[in-house]
């Protein structure tokens, strides 16, 4: 009897996990989505769509605290009481610009426990359809944890997140994967 207990909770367990990745990541798109409309207006009359990134970063802050209950600090999204997660959410962003689009691009970052950290930047082969975006999210054991690529369609904003938190019973293992979100930024 103890013995199906302790599967039924492990199916539990799973399945509160994929539904958090699931939710974070509507999250991420939702607050990416947001911050790409913050281009800047007179390269625009150019014909530049380049990414205002501090007001870009201030779009983002909003929609996760009105959508999910996170207030910004520092490198990381802090839960309130109704968030899906429980403990911190460290985030990673990168912009990807209108000279830079089209070609590959590897981004190597590295979670130390409590932040997302670019170990590196690196610059593929160039695509006239758009580059490859590749990410590795290596973990604090030294895993590496690979995110399916994505193809660019113009400038982009990428925000990596990365969930780590407690389980909800002690004999579980914790919750840990790595979230993407890549949004073209708006014309």
């Amino acid at each position: 009897m103890l013995f199906f207990l302790l599967i039924g909770i492990f199916i539990v367990d799973t399945d509160v996990t994929m539904q958090k990745k699931t939710e974070v990541k509507a999250l991420l798109e939702l607050a990416n989505h947001h911050a790409t409309f913050a281009v800047d207006p007179i390269l625009k009359t150019e014909g530049v769509i380049d990414l205002m990134e501090d007001e870009a970063m201030e779009r983002f802050a909003a929609r996760m605290s009105e959508n999910g209950g996170y207030r910004l600090e520092q490198r990381a999204f802090v839960p309130a009481g109704e968030s899906v997660t429980t403990d911190p959410l460290p985030f990673y962003r990168y912009y990807i610009d209108f000279r830079a689009w089209r070609q590959d691009l590897e981004l190597r970052l590295r979670y130390n426990g409590t932040t997302l950290l670019q170990e590196r930047a690196s610059p593929g082969a160039i695509r006239s359809g758009g580059g490859r975006l590749q990410v590795t999210v290596v973990t604090e054991e030294g895993e590496e944890l690979r995110l399916a690529p994505k193809t660019m369609v113009g400038p982009s904003h990428v925000v990596v997140a990365y969930v780590d938190e407690r389980p909800f019973l002690p004999i579980l293992p914790a919750h840990s994967f790595p979230v993407v979100s890549v949004e073209e930024l708006k014309h």
